[in-house]
């Protein structure tokens, strides 16, 4: 298995190439240190990790967001793809059963936030813990000033350990150096070495997985989202 996951990361590196051009490289207000996994230290990470239960699955049915706004739809899809949960068939894709990025705008997510209004403005915490729960996944989010990093921590690790869980991240890219603000994605693996985790970016265009610190990736949850002003947090995601 682990040999497998190694022979992997390769090919998933080639995938996850990113190019930052340099009107937005000017945008910029920190300095991007972080290390990626398309790099020679993410790859070692990766072959040290100690917890990749999650890794395979997740990779093997992640997309890029469609539209910048969609980054809560993409992880959605790919989150409720890994696991063992009854998938729609999209009329596009029949007979083959998927989760995509429009088939989740259900009725009933559709009443929770319309399409077009996460076009314009995405998703917030609730509401990507509803849409999970409304296509059939239990699904519990917390903000993070509800918590510190000892419990994202034990969370993660915890998450990570269960093959029928999966850890969603709602965080902000700026106290991390990165180009943009509020995003959503899930998280792959830990290293406990290093505590680092591997978040899978579903704007895969624009960035890699990253390897992240727990204290990081607090720090980019605490963030406010400007939409609901209250902090980004966590989704906790079973089936």
């Amino acid at each position: 298995m682990r040999k497998l996951l190694l022979n992997t990361v390769a090919a998933v590196s080639l995938v996850a190439f990113s190019f930052i051009s340099p009107a937005l490289a000017d945008s910029v207000t920190t300095i991007d240190t972080n290390i990626y996994l398309t790099s020679p230290e993410g790859e070692q990470l990766f072959r040290d990790a100690e917890i990749l239960t999650d890794y395979l699955k997740l990779a093997s049915y992640l997309e890029s967001e469609h539209i910048l706004t969609f980054c809560g739809p993409a992880s959605i899809a790919g989150v409720m793809n890994s696991l063992d949960i009854e998938r729609p068939t999209p009329p596009q894709l029949y007979p083959w059963p998927l989760f995509t990025q429009t088939s989740i705008f259900t009725d009933a997510n559709q009443e929770v936030k319309t399409y077009a209004m996460v076009e314009h403005e995405g998703l917030e915490l609730p509401q990507l813990a509803q849409f999970f729960i409304n296509l059939g996944a239990k699904a519990e989010y917390k903000h993070a000033d509800d918590f510190d990093a000892g419990w994202l921590r034990e969370t993660i690790t915890k998450t990570l350990a269960d093959p029928d869980k999966r850890f969603v991240a709602n965080y902000s890219r700026k106290p991390i150096g990165q180009v943009g603000g509020g995003h959503i994605s899930p998280v792959a693996a830990y290293d406990a070495d290093t505590d680092r985790v591997l978040v899978l970016d579903v704007a895969r265009y624009k960035y890699p997985p990253v390897w992240l610190t727990i204290d990081q990736l607090y720090a980019a949850m605490l963030d406010k989202d400007t939409s609901s002003n209250t902090a980004r947090g966590a989704v906790i995601v079973s089936q």
